[in-house]
């Protein structure tokens, strides 16, 4: 039900669909505040990225939930002292819950976590901070809001999805360690230094001669930072597992990555900690790659509460934040086709269609870097969402993912970005995909008009993300590479 919501606990929550008008927002502003509200030009996820199209207010391609800012920066308020919250949800009749349950078998899930770079050369690139995810973003200097249970087991399970994902590239790299002193009464030799004072307490006293009791350093990485990281890796295994009940079930990146998490914690001690022990904690110079996975380990551990029962709890707090639905939409197309026989770049087979590896880009030039010559301007990389290949034939097909809704008119943009992929992948065939209200729908394929002397098609496809059926997968394979003339 779109609109403002009652208020409740001193906050007043305006619900809205992504990319859809909202003539009624000023409604509960004070005098005044309607112009002081930031109204993004960009691609700026503050305000989850509202705009103006055609000179009204829309809702962008954000879900989530936050505060209303405005241009400084400052929470608004209605009349009452209510603050105002802006919570977006997705126009189709899906949950982003439901999507990431679709893609966590997928084989490159991890990746999709990770940052699409620009540049060619750093696309696995591993994240360094929270806000490089294109797919989920947490306002994370935000003070945590307090809303209805639905809403905190949704940001939850987003949250815990996040820090696994970050936990994984992290434990793939040495683990943070220090010198510690340790202080031991050691028999038959001595190891640093020996504590007088209580070498005589404990031994010389008691005619132990042959013990002598010492201080000495010792480096390992069963420190306190690594603790809260196995604390949190405890309560996410126990959300996931009261989540999604099938857990264990399947080819589960959750799964996977929470035994691969747990193996390499495995000699880490246990302790009871909360999100506040994270305060004080620096990450710097080699190390500085635990920063971004000790925050999220503190929205973790803030988060889910275990009763002494061994219920599993969220505490209704949630940390502001922002999904992308036109991130979450790719990669759940890719993971559809992989799903309905599309095979992954990883598979090994001499005759199939397989996809690219995501992120993959192609430089727009040949030439080396650092020649003197006028393509500089025009100079980086392309990257297509979707790039096939017929293992056996060698041809390629490039499709194109679109969160919007094609009724609304031709894209100039979209037109000549799918011609470029045409004339740089040598691609006969291509298209876009874009999600559908209703049933999934395929149009006939178009014949573009060119001077080549190659046949190029177009194909517009319509995905329905409620119905997992193999329509639109069985269409690729067996059209989008077959070469007619119209």
């Amino acid at each position: 039900m779109n609109g403002w919501q009652e208020p409740k606990d001193g906050k007043r929550i305006y619900l809205i669909t992504d990319n859809t008008r909202m003539d009624d927002l000023s409604e509960c502003f004070q005098d005044g505040d309607v112009d002081r509200l930031f109204i993004s030009y960009g691609e700026s996820r503050t305000n989850l990225g509202i705009h103006f199209y055609r000179n009204h207010l829309y809702s962008s391609n954000y879900v989530g939930i936050c505060r209303l800012k405005t241009s400084g920066g400052d929470s608004l308020y209605d009349s009452d002292g209510n603050e105002l919250l802006l919570k977006v949800v997705p126009r189709f009749d899906v949950t982003v819950v439901e999507l990431l349950n679709f893609i966590r078998e997928d084989d490159e899930f991890d990746r999709y976590m990770a940052p699409q770079t620009i540049s060619n050369r750093h696309q696995d690139k591993e994240i360094e901070e929270i806000d490089r995810n294109e797919i989920f973003y947490f306002f994370e200097n935000e003070k945590p809001l307090k809303v209805d249970d639905k809403i905190s087991a949704e940001n939850s399970i987003i949250t815990v999805t996040v820090f696994l994902t970050l936990l994984r590239l992290l434990c793939k790299r040495p683990l943070m360690g220090r010198m510690l002193k340790e202080e031991e009464n050691l028999t038959g030799k001595v190891k640093g230094k020996i504590v007088v004072e209580k070498n005589i307490r404990t031994n010389t006293m008691r005619g132990r001669n042959d013990r002598f009791y010492c201080r000495y350093l010792h480096f390992t990485d069963n420190i306190v930072e690594n603790q809260i990281l196995k604390a949190a890796l405890k309560k996410a295994k126990r959300f996931v597992v009261d989540y999604f009940r099938d857990y264990s079930m399947g080819n589960n990146n959750y799964a996977r990555m929470i035994s691969y998490c747990s193996n390499a914690l495995r000699h880490i001690s246990d302790i009871q900690c909360s999100g506040s022990s994270c305060a004080g904690l620096r990450f710097s110079g080699c190390y500085a790659y635990y920063r971004p996975v000790m925050e999220m380990a503190e929205m973790v551990l803030n988060d889910i509460s275990i009763e002494s029962g061994g219920k599993v709890n969220t505490t209704g707090y949630v940390v502001p934040y922002a999904i992308s639905m036109e991130k979450l939409f790719e990669v759940y197309v890719r993971a559809y086709l992989k799903k309905h026989g599309i095979s992954s770049y990883k598979e090994k087979a001499d005759k199939c269609i397989r996809l690219k590896k995501f992120d993959s880009k192609t430089d727009i030039f040949q030439e080396e870097e650092g020649l003197l010559n006028p393509g500089k301007y025009i100079a980086g990389s392309i990257k297509p969402d979707l790039v096939l290949m017929n293992e056996e034939t060698g041809e390629t097909v490039v499709f194109d993912v679109k969160y919007k809704d094609y009724s609304n008119g031709s894209s100039r943009n979209d037109r000549l970005q799918l011609l470029a992929y045409s004339m740089m992948m040598n691609a006969d065939n291509i298209g876009i995909i874009l999600p559908t209200y209703a049933e999934a729908e395929i149009f006939d394929a178009r014949r573009i008009h060119s001077m080549e002397e190659r046949t190029v098609r177009y194909h517009q496809i319509l995905l329905d993300m409620k119905k997992d059926n193999s329509l639109v997968a069985d269409y690729i394979k067996e059209n989008a590479f077959e070469k007619k003339n119209l």
